[in-house]
């Protein structure tokens, strides 16, 4: 199972705060292209890779050909990561013994083949949560669990908040204030859960907890509009082969016709051809943190055009200086290891596509997940080499993963639960400074008995002077206490490294230090290295340099025009580049409107809307922001553009209505009132702020 400790997209619907009321005198809830001399160019149309649900065809066709892999992915932790309660091994206990809370018994039964959990409060009635999905078989090494789902009310699929671990033999469950897995005990409330009421969902939904794509294969959640009822699809529970290849429909029509064997075009791209990213990118669809860019992903789209896998790090940083896990991650942090940067390691150089056994980087397969032979492959100097491992050959202090890549629990779950993973960037034992960062070195796990500082001289003992650091992150280290902006830019604005995940954090952490929005001056040497970075070819870097340079340098006549020419020349990359850029921009807005700088908010959303006019959240958070103002008119004008972009979001009449019952203009909020009733004649919250207005309106 993982645990979904990702935030939630970056957008601030509802707030609630009080301050201090402004007199200043804004634009309105547009962006700001109107006032400017350079106006930037319209959003360029989006035309999105068409794939229909009906374009795969599940597993078991692919291996009607392809048997041997088919068999191989069958019995490997992808094909068996979950799927239906009566269809999958259940190794959690519904035996009938209850889980007792502080002010609730919950008991895990099995009846008639069919699993529940029976729920009595304290003092209320009994109730009963039938499973009607299971993921997760306890598979992982170091920590695995499985968890349940059901399905909602509402026809979502709701994670259950009562997992268990197979190391431990236990049920726990994460709780609200920290995040920490914790066995389930009397000292713990149902209502001390993070999940309770359940309402994390399988699949991605706008404004919903969710586990995004992860959990299930081409999975998809969408409205009924004739049932109003939510709908969730997928092919299977299991990871399945269309969720790395593709839609399989064409490839198997073709691979049906006579001649086929000199086909140039078989519908589907190998992908043992792929590019080191593009390769890396399969895997990062589920194996890493990542912020929805927008809805409706489903596998074969671009990825890069549905989620940004660096938005997140402007938000919370993910990893230490050195790339390697905080608090819950997954293998994101491979792009900080030089084996990636400086080699051509991707993922299926160890693990095998199929059956995820493990090879090297030649596709020989290996005898276990320890085997030296995934880093000989690469660095065939260190074969049976004591000399470097300084350890006894076939010891486990000799093996390359448990120095290197050693097992680390994720903080961010806590101690009491076995969940430890092996770290992916590959990182140099260095114990003073593992130590220093809070990091439990691959030393310390063999040699408890020797304290830090007899590791660290042992390990200079050996090794003399280690490997320096990449220049990147060096540098990121080196600016941590810098407070001048122009060390700190020269620090972390590199524009010709290739390192671009660190680039991204460097660069976020220039922008939350030294960065204000609109700032009158600016520094050229600055505005420079951001030009620079603007050119990666990497999107994540591009976007949010272009970003940095409209949030703090907007006002800027230059700056303003290289934005406008980048913005013209984006071509098929307009809409993955513009959206991280307004999600960015509202990020700041919101983190100001939440400091009480509501100025600078306004200043980043309307910034926003110069990028995307009609981004609808960014909208809803500036009405926020001018209602707290209060900017009646401003409030107003939101509302009104809010309602064209979602007519049939109720909330939305009812919203402008109170505004204008607060400002005293009863018939604007009557009208208003009337216009959300031809869209939903029955709705009783517009039926009863009708008979409210109508009785001011009297009165």
């Amino acid at each position: 199972m993982k645990t979904n400790l990702r935030r939630q997209p970056l957008i601030w619907v509802s707030f609630v705060f009080a301050m201090s009321f402004f007199s200043i005198v804004f634009s309105g809830c547009g962006g700001e292209n109107s006032d400017k001399p350079i106006k930037f160019p319209a959003v360029k149309p989006y035309s999105s890779t068409e794939i229909a649900r009906e374009d795969f065809v599940g597993a078991a066709v692919c291996g009607g050909c392809h048997e041997a892999q088919y068999l191989e992915w069958k019995e490997s932790t992808h094909g068996k990561a979950g799927g239906e309660p009566d269809a999958v091994k259940i190794i959690a206990k519904f035996d009938g013994q209850p889980l007792r809370f502080k002010d609730a018994t919950v008991t895990p039964l099995k009846r008639d083949g069919k699993y529940f959990f029976a729920i009595e409060p304290n003092g209320q009635p009994t109730f009963e949560i039938p499973v009607v999905a299971v993921v997760g078989g306890g598979h992982m090494v170091g920590g695995g669990t499985q968890t349940f789902f059901v399905q909602a009310p509402d026809g979502t699929m709701r994670f259950l908040p009562f997992d268990f671990s197979r190391h431990r033999g236990i049920w726990f469950a994460q709780l609200r204030d920290n995040l920490h897995w914790m066995p389930i005990s009397e000292n713990i409330a149902l209502t001390d859960l993070a999940n309770w009421p359940p309402h994390r969902m399988l699949g991605s939904l706008e404004n919903y907890s969710n586990c995004q794509n992860c959990h299930a294969s081409q999975v998809a959640v969408a409205l009924n509009a004739e049932t109003q009822r939510y709908e969730t699809e997928y092919t299977s529970l299991s990871i399945n082969c269309e969720s790395c290849h593709g839609p399989g429909k064409q490839h198997v029509i073709l691979m049906n016709q006579p001649g086929h064997e000199t086909f140039e075009n078989i519908g589907l791209n190998s992908l043992a051809t792929l590019s080191k990213d593009a390769s890396l990118e399969l895997c990062f669809r589920c194996h890493a943190i990542k912020d929805e860019l927008q809805p409706g992903y489903i596998d074969g789209k671009p990825l890069e055009d549905y989620f940004s896998l660096k938005l997140p790090l402007l938000a919370e940083e993910q990893h230490t200086v050195d790339g390697r896990v905080i608090g819950f991650s997954y293998q994101e942090n491979h792009l900080f290891s030089d084996c990636y940067i400086n080699g051509s390691m991707t993922c299926v150089d160890c693990h095998s596509p199929h059956s995820l056994n493990y090879r090297d980087n030649f596709g020989k397969p290996l005898a276990s997940r320890f085997d030296d032979g995934q880093c000989t492959g690469c660095h065939p100097s260190y074969i049976d080499s004591p000399e470097h491992t300084k350890h006894p050959m076939n010891s486990d202090g000799s093996r390359c993963v448990h120095c290197h890549m050693p097992y680390l629990q994720e903080k961010g779950v806590g101690s009491e639960i076995p969940y430890a993973r092996s770290d992916h960037t590959i990182a140099i034992p260095r114990p003073a400074f593992d130590a220093s960062i809070g990091l439990e070195n691959a030393c310390q796990k063999c040699h408890q008995n020797m304290s830090i500082d007899q590791l660290e001289a042992k390990t200079r003992e050996w090794y003399g002077d280690l490997k320096p650091r990449n220049a990147v992150v060096q540098a990121f280290i080196d600016a941590l206490n810098i407070r001048d902006h122009k060390t700190a830019a020269d620090l972390l604005l590199q524009p010709d490294a290739r390192h671009p995940i660190a680039q991204v954090r460097s660069l976020f952490v220039y922008i939350r230090r030294f960065l204000r929005a609109q700032m009158s001056n600016g520094d050229p040497v600055v505005i420079d290295k951001l030009r620079q970075l603007a050119h990666s070819t990497d999107v994540d870097l591009k976007a949010f340099s272009l970003m940095a340079l409209h949030f703090g340098y907007g006002n800027n006549l230059d700056v303003r025009q290289f934005l406008h020419d980048q913005l013209a020349a984006l071509g098929a990359q307009d809409f993955p580049v513009r959206r991280r850029w307004v999600l960015g921009l509202d990020y700041l807005g919101t983190q100001y409107f939440l400091n009480n700088d509501l100025q600078s908010a306004i200043v980043c959303y309307q910034k926003a809307l110069d990028i995307q006019p009609d981004e609808y959240f960014v909208l809803l958070n500036l009405a926020q922001v001018f209602r707290q103002l209060p900017n009646i008119s401003a409030t107003a004008e939101c509302y009104e553009k809010l309602i064209e972009l979602k007519p049939q979001s109720i909330s939305l009449y009812l919203e402008l209505s109170d505004v204008y019952l607060q400002n005293g203009q009863a018939q604007q909020a009557r009208e208003t009132v009337e216009n959300g009733l031809r869209i939903s004649p029955d709705n009783p919250d517009l039926q009863q702020q009708l008979t409210r207005i109508e009785r001011q309106l009297s009165n």
